[in-house]
C-alpha cells in the first residue's frame, strides 16, 4: 500500500474534527487559550484510575518478579494511604522520586499522584550534589530512593527518606521502606484526592548540560494531553497504514523499557500510556544486550522506546541471532540523533518494523513532532508532522518572524507546554517570548509540513564569518560505518575566530584513520565545513540519562588539551 503526504494529512484532519475520537476543542489555561484533545482526562488521577480496569493481566516484569495491575494498585494505594496519615501528604506537597527504573518507583509514582502531591523525578544517575539541589530547589517533603541513592546523599537530604526495598536493595538500620508501609497501609481504605486540571503534577528537571538542572512545572492538563497526544500518533498511524497484527506468540503488547522514567519520554511511553492501555511493561536493573534479547524472547516483547545508542548496541550484538526477537516490531529512538545507518539496522534485523522519530522537548512533555509506521518512511531525515496541540513560528536574530520554509529559531505555545521553570522566575522569563517558548533549536517546516531540526542556535559555529551546524557534519560522518558516536564543535582560532574540531568513538580494531574520514568528509561537504581537527578515540562518548553526548564537557576537554 502506497502513502501519500495527502492521505496523513487528510486522516488526520478526520481524526480531530468535531464528534471524532480526537476532536480538538479550546481550553482556557491561566487566562491563555490552547487547542486540546476534548476527550482527554481531565487530570493525573483521572489517567491513572483508568489502569485499574486491567486487574489480573501482568503489568509489570522485573528481575524474576512480576506483578498483575491489581497488585500494583494494591501496593500503590497502600503506600498512598501512609503517605497521607504518617506524613501529612496531600495536595501541592512535592514527592521526589530517586532510583533506578524499578516496580518501586513506578508504585511511589502512583502513590503520590493519587494523594493530589506533586511529584518531582529526579536523576538517578546524578551525583550528591544534584541530587540534593533537586530536594532544596523542588521544596520535597519526601524522598523515595533506592540504597544507592541513599548512601550518595549520606545523611544530608533535608527531608523525610523512603527507602525503595526491591530485590536488589539491602536493609539499613533505622530507615523506613516502602515495604514496611505497603505492608502497613493494606488495611486501609484510601480515597484519592481531588486535584484541579490547573495545578501543578509534576516537576521534571531539564538535563543540566549548562549547569544546575531546572525544573519544569506541568500542570495536570498538560500531562493528560501529552498521553492523549500519544494515543492519537497511535491512531493516525493504524489509520493510514492499517492495524498491525501481534505475532511470534504474542497475546498483547509488550515494551521493554530501557530510557529512564524520570525522563518525560520514559515516563508517558514506559509508564502513563501502558497503564491506560492495559500492556505489559519490562524493565532491567541495568543495561545488558544479551539479557534485553533473551527477555525480547521470553516475554514476546513487541515494543522498543531507546536511545540509538541502546538499539544500536542491541541489533548489533553478535548473538543477536541466536535469540527469537520476531515479536518485535515497533522500534522509536528518542533522545538524540539518529545515525544514518541506523534505520538501515532496524530494516536488516526486524521484520516489518514500525519505526519513529520525533522532537520534543523536557519543557513540552515531549510533546511536538512525531511520526511512525508509513508516515515515518515519507520522509525519515525530518523529525515527523507537528502535533495538532502544538503552535509553531519561526524567528530570525532580531525576533522577526520568518515565512513558512526559513530556517530559524523555532519557537512553540500548546496546552502541553510548562507553566515555567519552579523557584526560577527569571529563567522562566528568559525562555518567553510573549505567549511563545523559545527552544533554542534552529528549525524548518517544509512544504508538506514536515519539522526539520538543523541544530541547537548555541552550537552554530562561526568560522571565518560562515555560519556552520555541527549537526550536518555529525550526519555525515556517522555515514561511515565505523562512527558509533561523533560530536563536532568549534574551539578559538586566532585566525578564523572559530575552527571545528571533531571527536568520534570508532572502537578498537577498526581500519579508519583521521585522514580517511577527512578525506570521506571532504567528498561530500564544502571545504569550510570539514573539521579542522579530527580526535578518533576507542572508548563511548560520555552522555547523560537522556542519551544525549555531553558536548560541552567534551569541548571543554579538547580546549583544555590543546592548551597543554
Amino acid at each position: 500500500m502506497t502513502i501519500t503526504t495527502q492521505d496523513v494529512h487528510r486522516k488526520a484532519a478526520e481524526l480531530t474534527a468535531e464528534g471524532a475520537p480526537f476532536a480538538l476543542r479550546e481550553f482556557s489555561v491561566d487566562g491563555d487559550r490552547f487547542r486540546g484533545f476534548a476527550n482527554a482526562p481531565a487530570n493525573l488521577v483521572q489517567l491513572l484510575q483508568a489502569g485499574r480496569a486491567h486487574g489480573e493481566a501482568t503489568f509489570l516484569v522485573y528481575a524474576g518478579r512480576r506483578l498483575s495491575y491489581r497488585e500494583f494498585f494494591a501496593q500503590a494505594d497502600a503506600l498512598a494511604c501512609e503517605l497521607g496519615s504518617r506524613y501529612g501528604i496531600g495536595r501541592g506537597d512535592r514527592i521526589a522520586i530517586a532510583m533506578r527504573n524499578s516496580p518501586e518507583w513506578m508504585i511511589a509514582f502512583v502513590a503520590g499522584a493519587l494523594c493530589g502531591a506533586i511529584l518531582v523525578p529526579l536523576n538517578s544517575w546524578g551525583k550528591s550534589q544534584e541530587l540534593l539541589h533537586g530536594l532544596h530547589d523542588s521544596g520535597a517533603r519526601v524522598l523515595v530512593c533506592d540504597s544507592a541513592r541513599h548512601a550518595l546523599l549520606d545523611g544530608a537530604a533535608p527531608c523525610d527518606l523512603i527507602l525503595a526495598s526491591g530485590p536488589a536493595e539491602v536493609a539499613l538500620a533505622g530507615v523506613t521502606t516502602l515495604s514496611s508501609l505497603v505492608e502497613q497501609g493494606a488495611a486501609s481504605v484510601f480515597e484519592a484526592a481531588a486535584v484541579d486540571p490547573q495545578d501543578i503534577a509534576m516537576i521534571l528537571y531539564t538535563s543540566g548540560s549548562t549547569g544546575f538542572p531546572k525544573g519544569t512545572a506541568h500542570r495536570h492538563v498538560g500531562a493528560a494531553q501529552a498521553l492523549m497526544n500519544m494515543f492519537y500518533l497511535g491512531f493516525l498511524t493504524v489509520s493510514v497504514e492499517g492495524p498491525r497484527e501481534l505475532r511470534a506468540g504474542a497475546e498483547r503488547e509488550a515494551a521493554l523499557l530501557t530510557v529512564p522514567l524520570f525522563h518525560a519520554t520514559g515516563l508517558v511511553a514506559g509508564l502513563l500510556m501502558p497503564l491506560q492501555l492495559g500492556h505489559k511493561v519490562v524493565m532491567m536493573p541495568r543495561w545488558d544486550a544479551v539479557e534485553a534479547l533473551r527477555l525480547i524472547q521470553d516475554e514476546k516483547v513487541t515494543g522498543l522506546t531507546s536511545v540509538p545508542t541502546i538499539v544500536q548496541s542491541l541489533l548489533a550484538h553478535p548473538r543477536f541471532g541466536e535469540f527469537d526477537t520476531r515479536s518485535l516490531f515497533r522500534v522509536s529512538l528518542a533522545g538524540a540523533a539518529t545515525p544514518t545507518g541506523l534505520p538501515e539496522l532496524i530494516e536488516t534485523r526486524i521484520q516489518g518494523p514500525s519505526r519513529s522519530t520525533g522532537w520534543g522537548m523536557t519543557e513540552t512533555l515531549s510533546v511536538g513532532a512525531t511520526m511512525s509506521g508509513g508516515i515515518y518512511d515519507l520522509d525519515p531525515g525530518s523529525a515527523g508532522l507537528c502535533s495538532p496541540l502544538v503552535e509553531m513560528r519561526f524567528v530570525d536574530s532580531a525576533g522577526q518572524v520568518l515565512p513558512e520554509g526559513e530556517t530559524g529559531e523555532l519557537q512553540v505555545r500548546g496546552i502541553t507546554v510548562c507553566a515555567g521553570y519552579w523557584n526560577h522566575p527569571q529563567a522562566s522569563a528568559a525562555i518567553r517570548d510573549g505567549e511563545w517558548m523559545r527552544t533554542g533549536d534552529l528549525a524548518r517546516i517544509d512544504e508538506a509540513g514536515f519539522l526539520h531540526i538543523v541544530g541547537r542556535i548555541k552550537e552554530i559555529v562561526i568560522r571565518g564569518g560562515e555560519n556552520i551546524y555541527p549537526g550536518e557534519i555529525e550526519q555525515a560522518a556517522y555515514e561511515l560505518e565505523e562512527v558509533r558516536e561523533v560530536v563536532v564543535f568549534g574551539v578559538p582560532d586566532t585566525h578564523m575566530g572559530e575552527e571545528l574540531a571533531m571527536v568520534a568513538y570508532v572502537p578498537a580494531g577498526t581500519a579508519l584513520t583521521p585522514e580517511r574520514l577527512r578525506g570521506y568528509l571532504e567528498d561530500r561537504l564544502a571545504h569550510y565545513k570539514v573539521p579542522r581537527h579530527i580526535e578518533l578515540v576507542a572508548e563511548p562518548l560520555p552522555q547523560n540519562a537522556s542519551g544525549k553526548l555531553f558536548k560541552r564537557q567534551l569541548r571543554d576537554e579538547f580546549i583544555a588539551a590543546m592548551s597543554r
